[in-house]
């Protein structure tokens, strides 16, 4: 039998150390009984202090509560927040991020459908300039493939390889149906669980509004360039590829564009040396990874791939901000 929701949306929110940024994102949300806001602390610095000024701020306008496992990480965050979600559809937002205006107008219109996943076009600023960023380049351009010219190969690229939770509306129902969880691991703890909602979704639309604003921060964890924390997102990212080499052919993941290459890109450009560089294509081709798309294999996008291994870009299919 269906669960009967309290309310139409859930909004699950992570945070850690960035109570300013916070109010912004939480401002940037309209106030309705018909939305839940729910913010997860990490432990923050003085999390107790801050979740005192949070609460007295925002009443009963958002529900807190803290991470009191020990395992940190976003992960573990939005995991305890789906715990307390009652809303028929599912938001996740980063708390550094905020939402456009006009924003609930946009995603209500799809309350009442039998769709699974809604995707919506993402923009991107950076913090320091309020310049136009590129962490949304990638959404945007597999939402704007599959509008114009929605192929299965274009579907499944936009189910399969957009990495973040955010500015997707999700089902609730899907991700109980299926136990979807993130991973609880400090670093693309989010990549499985998008590839698993991907999976399981049969019915998605995708809409030109743009929703949601991501942000871009020299002092997030994506700036954490240590083998360790590469190795976490490495084997995460491997992760992954099992899972989708599990329900499709090598074929298909080629047809959908998807490839690894970024990850080894990232490693060339972090200076990791020789070895590691043959250790992670072998960790490849064990798994079978594809390493190149089919798209990267046309001779200009060769040339660009090969300038990128020595750019200071992040544009990639698994390009999030981990807290």
């Amino acid at each position: 039998m269906a669960k009967k929701y309290m309310r139409n949306l859930s909004i699950i929110i992570p945070h850690y150390n960035t109570p300013e940024l916070l109010y912004k994102l939480i401002d940037s949300i309209p106030q309705s009984p018909d939305v839940q806001i729910i913010v997860v602390d990490d432990n923050s610095n003085h999390h107790l202090q801050i979740l005192t000024e949070l609460q007295k701020k925002y009443c009963d306008l958002v529900q807190f509560y803290t991470n009191n496992t020990r395992r940190k990480g976003a992960g573990t965050c939005r995991n305890i927040g789906l715990q307390h979600a009652d809303g028929k559809w599912i938001l996740f937002a980063d708390a550094d991020d905020f939402f456009m205006p006009e924003m609930y107008e946009k995603v209500c219109t799809y309350f009442e459908t039998d769709y699974d996943e809604v995707f919506f076009i993402p923009t991107s600023i950076y913090l320091d300039t309020g310049k136009i960023a590129n962490r949304h380049l990638k959404l945007k351009k597999c939402i704007n493939h599959f509008l114009e010219n929605p192929t299965k190969e274009n579907l499944l690229r936009l189910k399969i390889t957009t990495c973040s939770p955010c500015s997707r509306l999700i089902k609730h129902d899907l991700i109980r149906q299926h136990n979807i969880q993130f991973k609880e691991i400090l670093y693309s703890n989010d990549i499985m669980f998008t590839a698993q909602s991907g999976y399981y979704s049969k019915k998605i639309a995708a809409d030109k509004n743009i929703i949601y604003c991501m942000t871009r921060n020299h002092g997030s964890l994506t700036t954490h360039t240590d083998w360790n924390t590469f190795l976490i997102r490495l084997y995460e990212e491997i992760n992954v590829c099992d899972f989708l080499l599990e329900h499709y052919s090598k074929r298909e993941l080629k047809k959908m564009q998807y490839a690894c290459s970024i990850r080894l890109a990232e490693a060339v450009r972090h200076h990791y040396g020789f070895k590691k560089y043959l250790f992670i294509i072998k960790l490849y081709i064990q798994h079978g990874v594809p390493m190149l798309s089919r798209e990267q294999l046309n001779l200009n996008s060769l040339i660009n791939y090969i300038k990128s291994l020595y750019s200071n870009g992040t544009d990639s299919n698994y390009y999030v901000k981990n807290k």
